[in-house]
């Protein structure tokens, strides 16, 4: 008796929500699709399945725009008549299919993109889409990056260090572009790359590249040695200072000092990298 009474109580509750909230038909058009724009792609598909003026209300292209620019930062097709000729919903739809099949195959998901006509087949249009997007898989990413120069020099160019201390630069970089999980030729390739990157965007630093490449790679090492849980003996602010008065003489002590503080505070400059070695 009381287990029905509790269900009984349980379906009033629902039933009493459901009456409280207002029927979008009842709704000014503005305001009814100013409450569907909370909603995220899946539950605005099932909003349109309520009836025929949900459903009108819920495939709104400023809707679906709103959803694919928030996930997809640039894409060739938003500067053409592509939205015209089809529809943003149709966009997001491909543009949702693409990284899926990216997280199993970059270059097929590129590839999809391309045949589609939502994306320009060009290294500038594919770091753009590449540079905007943070819910591409990481691995899938990297393994694309390492095939393909031309795109990793574009990513690269896109970057603005300007004024920006050194190890917050660094941490940036390796958050649009993969660190990779062990040392070798890739992470040499990538700490060059940003090093001739950050001159560029600081050209009043009285350092050379050489010098700016040892420090790169001394705070990644450091990073590495202050994170890991298999480092128990951590390098000292002292030591780090010492090891790289050695190496370079064009940056301070306190600099140097500076720059352990930040990576103590802050966390590892190249997080996958120091996760999977």
């Amino acid at each position: 008796m009381g287990q029905r009474v509790s269900c009984a109580s349980r379906q009033g509750v629902r039933q009493g929500r459901m009456k409280s909230f207002p029927d979008l038909v009842t709704l000014p058009p503005e305001l009814a699709v100013q409450v569907l724009s909370h909603l995220d792609a899946t539950d605005l598909c099932l909003a349109s399945c309520v009836n025929e003026v949900w459903s009108s209300l819920a495939n709104v292209d400023p809707l679906w725009k709103s959803l694919c620019h928030s996930r997809w930062g640039q894409v060739t097709a938003y500067h053409t008549d592509y939205p015209v000729q089809h529809s943003y919903k149709d966009l997001y739809m491909i543009l949702d299919n693409a990284s899926l099949t990216f997280s199993n195959n970059a270059h097929e998901g590129i590839g999809y993109l391309v045949r589609a006509g939502v994306l320009d087949d060009s290294p500038q249009a594919i770091a753009e889409f590449i540079n905007s997007t943070r819910s591409l898989n990481w691995y899938s990413l990297e393994t694309l990056l390492r095939d393909n120069a031309d795109i990793l020099d574009c990513l690269v160019s896109l970057q603005d260090y300007q004024n920006i201390f050194l190890p917050d630069a660094l941490r940036h970089f390796f958050s649009v572009i993969p660190a990779p999980n062990e040392r070798g030729l890739f992470l040499e390739t990538l700490v060059n790359k940003f090093s001739g990157r950050y001159m560029d965007c600081n050209t009043h630093l009285s350092m050379s590249k050489d010098c700016l490449h040892v420090i790169c790679y001394s705070l990644i090492l450091l990073s590495v040695d202050l994170t890991s849980p298999h480092v128990k003996n951590k390098m000292s602010k002292r030591e780090f200072i010492r090891n790289l008065r050695h190496a370079t003489v064009d940056v301070s002590d306190e600099t140097f000092g500076h720059m352990y503080d930040n990576i103590y505070l802050s966390g590892h400059v190249a997080t996958d990298y120091g996760a999977h070695r």
